[in-house]
């Protein structure tokens, strides 16, 4: 991934990605722009890449071909599909919040339930994250997005 960039509007640049895995090509000359404004939705059928695209955006995974460009301190909010935590870790909501918030930082903790109240688990601050619901924890992941 390349941090330089020519045009302060783009975001986010992606040329000429492609992935193979087990000889199998998932991914074939692919790209994406992401301007400054912009609300991006990826669409497709199950298979189609969505997930590998947005994951080698993101950094998190690397093309066999093409190239990848980022603004300069470009910070992105990323909700995954599925998240596995061991279950006999001793970790609450509030702590796994705290994790998430990336490079050092740490989320002030008013800042924390103001965005977990705003995805509507306001109350799940202190509950161990193994005992949340299966709804309730996408909302955790949804405000650990937000408050990156």
């Amino acid at each position: 991934m390349t941090d330089r960039f020519p045009n302060a509007e783009i975001l986010i640049e992606a040329e000429g990605i492609s992935v193979t895995r087990r000889g199998k090509e998932i991914l074939s000359d692919a790209g994406v722009r992401v301007r400054s404004g912009e609300i991006v939705t990826l669409i497709g059928p199950n298979g189609a890449g969505k997930t590998t695209v947005v994951r080698i955006v993101l950094g998190l995974m690397k093309p066999d071909r093409g190239e990848v460009f980022r603004r300069p301190g470009l910070v992105v909010g990323y909700m995954p599909q599925r998240l596995h935590i061991d279950p006999t870790l001793p970790l609450t909501v509030g702590r796994f919040l705290a994790l998430g918030a990336g490079r050092g930082r740490a989320q002030a903790p008013d800042r924390t339930t103001g965005v977990l109240e705003e995805v509507g688990a306001g109350t799940v601050m202190d509950t161990p994250l193994e005992a949340v619901s299966g709804g309730e924890f996408q909302r955790v992941l949804l405000a650990r997005a937000l408050l990156r």
